[in-house]
């Protein structure tokens, strides 16, 4: 099987131009394990425990974000000759680096979802239940497979076509650092508005732009690429934009649903064979058939078009639009259950113990290394906890509210009694709008709000949520979410830091 990969590779080198060198085997029965991780603190985690008995690189560098990576020429060769991958799984990587991952790592080798297994370890996962006290519809993509297997082989794909309405409608998702990928565009002269898959039991959120005021209807249905899961036919989708529902809701039936607030994905379910409008308020999931819904876009979502190039699809910077904007930037492809496992120690100690006995049964001539390692660290992480749990102790009650411009602390506020106040999108083009910059303002008065946080390196794309802290007397503080980087190297030196910054500007 190596052998084989070994000339794949060869060849995709040649047909790159790229030098390739081959590495010496270490294998199972070396004096190393070759290990590949898909983000710098798996591959933190890897490094402690593997020692001199490990050689660990991590496909995702340091500053990059897991979410939306993908992988390069360099990355394969390293799956390609490796003893072990570890994964952090619960869908934070992209479908592309879970596939590569598959298709490339040898058949011997071992390739573990650490985040899927800590359980086993004592370790915790959380559901993630999304705010649904909103003042207008977050509408994004969900898909839902029953039992179908979810490792990632297998992608949904839906499909949009015949839109019609008053103006032009249009269907996006704000990438992390600012790129759009465009889901669907009525633009004239498009046979298909457009298409975007996602992995099995997979969700995503999406922005929604209309330029007319009106009633819209979009045709929608979805496939899967696992042939034992049926298509979902065509679906028509409803709009009302700009206006009163209450006619179209007539014209459409007496028992049509209004669809005016709260979060709601547009959900292919594969195993049924059917799409549904699913909603959830307040942990409780109900579904609606599209065609006795109606999903209401109100006349205060009307705001201009952002000058940024890549909104020029839609139109000129400056010309007014109605948007449905997506609750958070990036992809922010999930499923059910947080994949930001590492924000919460106990999960954290749990990684290792797993990632020990993975190694340990690879290598097993060096089991005794991996497991001193590994208790090692797992004392330094004790310790860690204690620490923690100390800092956040000492912050009062009213200081204890965390807005973030991450959807990635979950973990960190119920093990450490924060809570989750909110969290805002900063990426170009998703600024807060007037309303929701409002209803931030009274949230951050209300509730005693001293800080903003958000993630490293995403300062200069805040200019509003900056302006809002400097009218609010609150600090713009910046917090480690998904990597590492030359100030914090390792995980507890991230963790550190967050708790440094959350004490030092929540606290005064």
């Amino acid at each position: 099987m190596r052998k084989t990969k070994l000339l794949a590779l060869a060849a995709s080198c040649l047909f790159a131009l790229t030098a390739c060198t081959a590495p010496s085997s270490g294998g199972a029965g070396g004096e190393q394990l070759k290990v590949v991780t898909t983000t710098p603190i798996l591959a933190d985690f890897a490094a402690r425990v593997g020692g001199d008995y490990a050689q660990v690189s991590s496909l995702v560098p340091n500053g990059a974000d897991p979410h939306s990576y993908e992988p390069t020429l360099r990355d394969v060769r390293d799956i390609a000759y490796a003893d072990v991958a570890f994964t952090n799984g619960l869908l934070l990587e992209q479908q592309k680096m879970l596939k590569t991952v598959s298709a490339n790592l040898p058949q011997d080798a071992t390739s573990v979802a650490v985040a899927e297994g800590i359980e086993t370890y004592g370790g915790k996962l959380q559901p993630i239940v999304e705010d649904a006290s909103l003042d207008s519809v977050w509408l994004g993509l969900r898909v839902e497979a029953g039992n179908a297997d979810t490792s990632g082989e297998h992608t949904a794909t839906f499909s949009a076509s015949n839109p019609q309405g008053p103006g032009r409608l249009a269907a996006f998702i704000t990438q992390t650092f600012g790129a759009v990928e465009v889901v669907a565009d009525s633009e004239q002269g498009r046979a298909q508005v457009g298409s975007t898959q996602l992995p099995l039991n997979a969700h995503t959120h999406l922005s929604w732009a209309f330029t007319a005021s009106g009633h819209y209807t979009l045709e929608v249905s979805a496939s899967s690429s696992d042939p034992s899961l049926g298509e979902v036919p065509t679906h028509t989708l409803h709009f009302v934009v700009g206006e009163d529902p209450t006619a179209v809701a007539q014209q459409m039936g007496t028992d049509t649903h209004i669809l005016d607030g709260g979060h709601a994905d547009l959900t292919a379910q594969l195993d049924q064979g059917r799409m549904m409008i699913r909603t959830d308020h307040d942990g409780e999931v109900h579904y609606h058939e599209l065609e006795k819904t109606l999903v209401v876009v109100p006349s205060k979502t009307l705001q201009e078009l952002p000058a940024s190039a890549q909104y020029r699809f839609l139109g000129r910077g400056g010309e007014q639009m109605y948007l449905l904007a997506q609750a958070v930037a990036g992809k922010h492809v999930h499923g059910e259950i947080d994949p930001h496992i590492w924000h919460s120690v106990p999960n954290a100690k749990a990684s290792v113990e797993l990632m020990r006995d993975t190694l340990a049964t690879a290598n097993p001539k060096h089991a005794s290394a991996y497991n001193a390692n590994a208790s090692a660290l797992l004392a330094e992480l004790d310790q860690l906890n204690r620490d923690l749990i100390d800092a956040y102790a000492s912050l009062p009650d009213s200081r204890k509210n965390l807005i973030t411009t991450h959807d990635g602390y979950r973990y960190l506020a119920s093990t450490y009694g924060l809570e989750t106040a909110g969290f805002v999108t900063p990426a170009p083009g998703s600024e807060p709008s007037i309303q929701q910059r409002n209803r931030l303002r009274r949230t951050i008065e209300d509730l005693n709000i001293s800080a903003l946080y958000i993630n490293r390196g995403e300062m200069e794309k805040t200019s509003i949520l900056a302006q809002v802290a400097e009218d609010s007397g609150v600090r713009l503080c910046q917090l480690y979410a998904d990597s590492l980087d030359s100030n914090a190297p390792h995980y507890i030196d991230m963790m550190r830091s967050n708790a440094q910054t959350i004490t030092e500007c929540s606290g005064n």
